[in-house]
């Protein structure tokens, strides 16, 4: 599977109109669809950092000319562009999320948040999660029962899951997920869009002795929706989220990981007729 033919495919002129980005007004500098190849290349790839990501396009300057590069942009300018994109990346996530169901027909949708720990990022706030308290930043997202991801937001730690729900629903048949996305707003949301939505009880107004036993297919989708969390964070960021800092670097750091397996997968589910997420057919 070639990088190159995935970023090419996937990232379209159209898809990038559809984020409506503001006018640029200054001196013409490189096209967006330019900068998103870059660095959605440098995500399928494994070079996270710009200075890998520079490095191995000196090396390969075939592959610059391929992306539609006549010169490599310098580490300052590639550095502005991620902090300056960030804040579309949940827009383009969502788009891509509605191409993919068009062409798949998912069952579910299946919603969660994962935690990027990071103590000494100065954005960083105090968080919980059934583990217990962490300081850091939260992938809020969403998959389908393939683990390809349908909606993604990024946070800092202290904002709770039932916070970003709404924006993770998709129209999906069905929708699942803990005790965090029990509440009436949460599923007026998902009858919104005719989707039939099972969490866990949140015994919280009436005392944990008021607790209702979970329904068992919440097991089978949560497993599913925790594997697509280790996915992002294990394979596709490699662990590597504390290397970078602040807010918005942080957010377009996990936002691309999430857009770089729907990219997969909707490649493979073009070519091969299943939406494979694995990064490694990517990385030989």
């Amino acid at each position: 599977m070639e990088a190159l033919n995935i970023v090419k495919e996937v990232l379209t002129d159209k898809l990038i109109a559809c984020l409506e980005l503001p006018i640029h007004s200054g001196p013409k500098g490189y096209d967006i669809i330019l900068r998103m190849r870059l660095l959605l290349y440098g995500h399928l790839k494994g070079y996270l950092s710009t200075r890998k990501l520079r490095k191995h396009l000196k090396k390969h300057p075939e592959v610059l000319r391929q992306l539609g590069f006549k010169t490599l942009p310098n580490r300052r300018t590639i550095d502005r562009w991620k902090k300056k994109l960030a804040e579309f990346m949940p827009k383009l996530i969502h788009r891509t999320g509605n191409s993919y169901l068009q062409q798949r027909g998912s069952e579910w949708t299946i919603l969660d948040s994962t935690p990027l720990e990071d103590e000494k990022d100065p954005d960083a706030k105090t968080g919980y999660t059934s583990k217990g308290k962490f300081k850091g930043f939260k992938l809020h997202m969403s998959c389908d029962e393939s683990e390809v991801p349908l909606r993604a937001e990024f946070t800092t730690g202290n904002v709770h899951d039932s916070v970003k729900a709404e924006e993770l629903l998709a129209p999906t048949p069905r929708t699942g997920g803990d005790s965090g996305y029990n509440a009436k707003r949460i599923k007026m949301a998902a009858k919104t869009k005719e989707s039939k939505i099972v969490t866990a009880h949140n015994p919280r107004r009436e005392g944990k002795d008021k607790k209702k036993k979970s329904p068992r297919i919440l097991r089978k989708i949560r497993f599913i929706v925790e594997q697509c969390n280790s996915l992002i964070k294990n394979e596709v960021m490699l662990n590597a989220w504390k290397k970078v800092k602040g807010f918005a670097v942080k957010a377009f750091f996990a936002l691309m990981a999430v857009f770089a397996m729907q990219a997969m997968a909707l490649w493979n589910l073009k070519h091969y007729g299943y939406p494979s997420v694995r990064i490694n057919d990517v990385r030989v």
